[in-house]
């Protein structure tokens, strides 16, 4: 057994909607996918660390050298969870107040309000197989009940990446507007990744690669970018750019040669500070803000173990990065944890902490708990404790599981077994899948009630995201949507006995949706009468902007002040935003 002071951590040494609870019944076999097997043998490069035996339980990991203050520094001696859960409070809730007044606007006593979450703010993510998304089998029908049962968001595991991409893109896209329709976040991972042994680098930049055909390698990864950004616009909320470009630079080193020196990493180019690198993110940014859509930084090592030279390594990337003038919107860590890899929650916070003053989101892009002999008590307590402290981080935003079911998971591929976070090959749920959903859909989930008071005013607390409002004034039963989305702010929701949503004049409600004027100058820029502006008001005023119940009410809706109500309107309203 080595100590933690053998363990390789410098370039020098280390270069290679809410769900039930379910009973299931066992599915059919597994139907392999022929490319499926390459998923990520990128991280054959891990191996390293554990074939000369990394630490066991890491209760002491010195790793985080480099953080210092932040959310880490808050918490002294108070049990974690306690500490985890003010910060959750405090980051992750909104008060929400709603006033329910009778037609002449005289306040309704005693009206029955019962609160009720639709969908979180926060993003619980998953990879998808493509082809197992798109195959007729039990187990794929499994499979596309519980995605949207579980998660709000997804990732494809490896059909974006560019060379599965350009010889399967119907594959890719029919499996992106398959997680569309179940109204699933997509991320895109990933634009460029270097790894050569992972079916990730097209036949013809291989080529390019061994030729030394620097401006062929140029020409068709920027080409490339531009091409799958553009082709899927903002129904893609955000790329992985670049994948890995700490570990991964094969076409760096196809561009520049000899000037990149692995050993001892002092070459004329640094590949996670190339100058194609900031190339490749330059051409992304201009194609990304045309979209309408965000960029993001990937790589592993980066929050997990005491891996110091990724952790630095990550942390030059992105400054060389934001030097250069790119606008990141997300930091990933991958968090593929080894049972010798795992971090206290203290660790966890000091680790995110490193990344937290970048202006950038930060998202847990791939994780599991695979590697090594875990116990599935222990997977399941390590998985409720990283995402209850990952959830509590204020600068976090998305958590993302590598694939949630053993009968499609990259661990075989990795020397190891199978071992999903969620469920067993036959679909048998995991101890872990009972933590993610007590957190997800009972701990982090709002389910309220209550009585107005003699103001006519019931006021709760709410997680952050889409609620279902239901008032009762005992004449009528009035049900509305009302989104939570500010956890500095009070969110407050007029209802009126005759079922409107505000109160005095105004204009007609649009497809169930009552219209209110937040800022007071006039003009109804809160479309949905959520109680705040968002991307949501901006899609149904698109989608009404016709209808008489718009149109024919210039004087509610001429945000640019032309008279009118045209498309120039919604345009004027999303950049208000």
């Amino acid at each position: 057994m080595t100590t933690n002071d053998e363990i390789p951590t410098t370039a020098d040494e280390y270069r290679t909607k809410k769900p039930p609870r379910v009973d299931h019944e066992e599915g059919d076999d597994r139907t392999d996918e022929p490319t499926e097997w390459i998923d990520t043998l990128a991280l054959e490069r891990r191996s390293y660390l554990r074939s000369i035996g990394a630490v066991g339980a890491l209760g002491s990991l010195t790793g985080f050298t480099g953080a210092t203050g932040g959310v880490a520094a808050q918490d002294d001696d108070r049990d974690w969870e306690a500490a985890a859960d003010e910060r959750i409070e405090t980051y992750r809730t909104g008060d929400l107040e709603v006033v329910v007044e009778d037609e002449s606007g005289e306040p309704i006593a005693g009206a029955d309000v019962d609160v009720e979450m639709r969908a979180h703010d926060f993003g619980f993510g998953v990879a998808l197989s493509a082809p197992r998304v798109l195959e007729e089998s039990a187990d794929a029908d499994q499979y596309r009940e519980h995605v949207p049962e579980l998660f709000n968001k997804a990732v494809l595991g490896n059909h974006h990446k560019w060379r599965f991409w350009e010889e399967n893109r119907e594959t890719a896209d029919e499996a992106t507007q398959w997680a569309l329709d179940q109204g699933l976040d997509v991320r895109g991972h990933t634009c460029i990744w270097s790894n050569r042994d992972a079916y990730a680098v097209p036949a013809d930049v291989e080529d390019a690669i061994d030729e030394g055909d620097a401006e062929h390698i140029r020409e068709r990864s920027l080409e490339h970018i531009e091409e799958i950004i553009t082709h899927y616009g903002d129904d893609i909320e955000e790329w992985d750019v670049v994948n890995e470009a700490v570990h991964e630079y094969a076409l760096v080193e196809g561009v520049y040669g000899d000037a990149v020196d692995d050993d001892p990493w002092e070459g004329e180019v640094v590949p996670w500070q190339s100058p194609l690198l900031a190339e490749w993110y330059e051409r992304a940014q201009a194609v990304a803000e045309q979209e309408g859509v965000g960029i993001a930084v990937n790589d592993y090592n980066t929050l997990v173990g005491p891996h110091d030279y990724a952790r630095d390594w990550y942390r030059a990337q992105i400054e060389f990065l934001l030097e250069e003038g790119i606008d990141l919107d997300g930091i990933g860590m991958q968090c593929h944890f080894g049972v010798d890899e795992r971090l206290t929650p203290e660790e966890i916070l000091a680790g995110l902490d490193l990344y937290a003053d970048y202006g950038a989101e930060l998202r847990a892009t791939e994780f599991d708990t695979f590697q090594g002999e875990w116990s599935r008590e222990q997977q399941a307590d390590y998985l409720y404790e990283f995402l209850k402290t990952f959830f509590s981080h204020p600068q976090t935003q998305d958590f993302v599981m590598w694939g949630f079911w053993d009968g499609d998971h990259w661990g075989e591929s990795y020397g190891e077994e199978d071992d999903a976070p969620l469920f067993t090959e036959d679909w048998e749920p995991k101890p872990a899948y009972d933590r993610y959903v007590e957190l997800v859909f009972e701990e982090w989930w709002t389910d309220e009630a209550g009585s107005t008071g003699a103001d006519g005013t019931y006021a709760t607390t709410a997680f952050l995201g889409e609620h279902e409002l239901t008032v009762d004034t005992g004449e009528e039963t009035i049900t509305r949507t009302v989104d939570v989305t500010d956890a500095d702010r009070t969110t407050t929701v007029t209802v009126t006995g005759d079922g409107e949503t505000g109160s005095g004049e105004g204009p007609p409600s649009i497809d169930g949706y009552q219209p209110a004027d937040t800022t007071g100058d006039g003009l109804y820029n809160d479309i949905t009468g959520s109680g705040s502006t968002t991307t949501t008001d901006v899609n149904v005023f698109f989608e009404h902007v016709d209808d008489p119940a718009v149109a024919e009410y210039p004087q509610y809706y001429d945000f640019d002040g032309n008279g009118r109500v045209t498309v120039t309107d919604v345009v004027e309203l999303f950049d208000s935003l």
